[in-house]
């Protein structure tokens, strides 16, 4: 080997040598630095407890405060590297009005303390005041409404309401959230092409609603379909307001009443069911020369109904 290969080894070996000295070195100095102590603002999560049976929280409180903390340079880094939490015991607040109370963290600083152990030292929260509400749970009952789209097979309809059960459920919270709710919604159904029984259980929406119980979370929905058809029924019609000292005679003397009705239901409608009237005093009124059917009452079982003729020619004469 050639005196000037082994020349730049020995400045490479002294090189290296002193890097590693400087490493060991910094590797002290900066144990040396974490061990000491130092004073700094750390984040911390709050979860509350002991919370009296009889109240609840009307709205959430704070989740996270800030405090200034003592510990070593290594519990710091390790405070800055995680999630703390303190635990904040509900049986020290104080009652400031109706349903506001306040917590002092910093006049329980040795309970949070105790939280934290002996090499760290809090010296202040920063939030000097937590407020928080209580109030008393309620219970009420509210109606149910149906979000729903239904599209149903042509020639098919409801042969009767759609039926939830159960129509009202009770929920329970705090009293100021329960004022404002006056119904609970279903979540959205989307049926097509529906031509059989609907029967279907149908979550609520809740997920909007904080610190408040349910006696369901969700219905059952039910409703009658069947194929409709168009019936008909010949029927005669009274005459409404007819001055006494008249008579009248009409032209014709009966209407047919057409309407759409289930399959299942065609046999049960007679003349009976359904009552049509003539008002002479709409006549009157309007300077008409004929009367104007119109339904008065009808089974409910029918719909989309239409009477024929649309018009009833008229002689009126006096006693």
């Amino acid at each position: 080997m050639d005196r000037s290969k082994k020349k730049r080894l020995k400045v490479n070996f002294k090189l290296k040598t002193f890097l590693v000295f400087i490493f060991i070195s910094l590797l002290f100095w900066m144990l040396i630095k974490l061990s000491k102590t130092y004073s700094s603002d750390v984040d911390f999560n709050i979860e509350y407890y002991n919370l009296k049976t009889t109240k609840t929280l009307q709205s959430e409180p704070i989740k996270r405060v800030r405090a200034s903390v003592l510990s070593s340079g290594f519990n710091l880094i390790n405070y800055k590297l995680r999630n703390n939490k303190l635990n904040i015991d509900l049986n020290n607040i104080q009652h400031k009005k109706a349903s506001k109370y306040y917590y002092l963290p910093n006049n329980h600083l040795a309970e949070l303390q105790n939280q934290l152990g002996v090499e760290t030292r809090i010296n202040r929260v920063l939030q000097d005041t937590i407020f928080i509400f209580l109030g008393a749970n309620i219970t009420k009952k509210v109606p149910v409404e149906l979000n729903a789209n239904i599209q149903y097979k042509l020639g098919y309809n409801l042969v009767d309401e759609i039926l939830i059960s159960p129509n009202y459920i009770e929920i329970t919270g705090p009293e100021s959230q329960l004022d404002s709710i006056n119904k609970l919604i279903t979540k959205k159904i989307e049926l097509n092409d529906v031509a059989t029984e609907i029967n279907n259980k149908i979550g609520l929406q809740t997920s909007q609603y904080a610190n408040i119980s349910f006696s369901e979370t969700e219905v059952l929905v039910t409703a009658k379909v069947d194929k409709f058809t168009e019936g008909s029924v010949i029927v005669p019609f009274a005459i409404l307001n007819l001055p006494s000292d008249h008579s009248i005679t009409t032209f014709p003397d009966d209407v047919e009443v057409i309407y759409q009705i289930a399959l299942s239901n065609f046999n049960k409608i007679t003349k009976e069911n359904i009552k049509v009237v003539c008002d002479y005093k709409d006549s009157e009124n309007n300077n008409l020369t004929y009367l104007i059917p119109k339904l008065q009452s009808q089974s409910g079982l029918i719909s989309s109904v239409r009477i024929v003729p649309e018009k009833v020619e008229f002689l009126i004469e006096k006693k």
